[in-house]
């Protein structure tokens, strides 16, 4: 179920209904300002051992509690998404990943959050430290590709579907086979 805003974030004042742009959006009269109601942005990190493993997390809580899920969460003011991937990494795994590489962006709805939610994926060239659970996360390990456990969330599996895919392509496009 949405919840309606009621209120400006900005003054308090309550919020009308306004045609725009051939939408209907919240306006704020005192302020004489649109009230626009944008997807969270949310960043995630895919890091792989030398072996070509993957490294995920088992959440301990809500949303997908105690099932696997790429370490991820949501972008903070005055971040960059990959700045946050390498971030929640960092917290839920223990580790330092550096070199980021764009992925995919991903859009879904969250029936948690009752919001729209915009995933920004990264893949990281390296990392430094031994993984080891924090934050959001009860378990760090690493899979094969093969042999992935049921997801927490179906986003998180089409990013690694992307992730493969555009690994697969960069493999056919430096190889020597003609």
């Amino acid at each position: 179920m949405h919840r309606e805003k009621k209120f400006c974030h900005f003054c308090g004042a309550p919020l009308t209904a306004r045609e725009s742009e051939g939408r209907t959006r919240l306006y704020c009269e005192k302020e004489r300002l649109f009230i626009y109601e944008n997807p969270i942005p949310a960043a995630t990190g895919i890091v792989l051992d030398d072996a070509g493993y993957i490294l995920l997390i088992r959440r301990n809580k809500q949303p997908g509690e105690n099932l696997w899920a790429l370490p991820g969460g949501f972008i903070e003011i005055r971040e960059s998404p990959a700045d946050a991937a390498a971030r929640e990494i960092g917290e839920e795994c223990g580790i330092t990943a550096r070199e980021p590489s764009l992925v995919d962006i991903i859009y879904q709805e969250s029936r948690f959050y009752d919001a729209s939610i915009l995933i920004i994926g990264y893949s990281f060239e390296s990392f430094e430290g031994a993984p080891r659970p924090g934050d959001d996360a009860g378990e760090v390990r690493f899979f094969s590709f093969e042999e992935l456990p049921r997801m927490a969330f179906e986003s998180h599996g089409r990013m690694i579907r992307r992730f493969l895919e555009k690994r697969e392509l960069r493999r056919r496009l430096w190889s020597d086979e003609v």
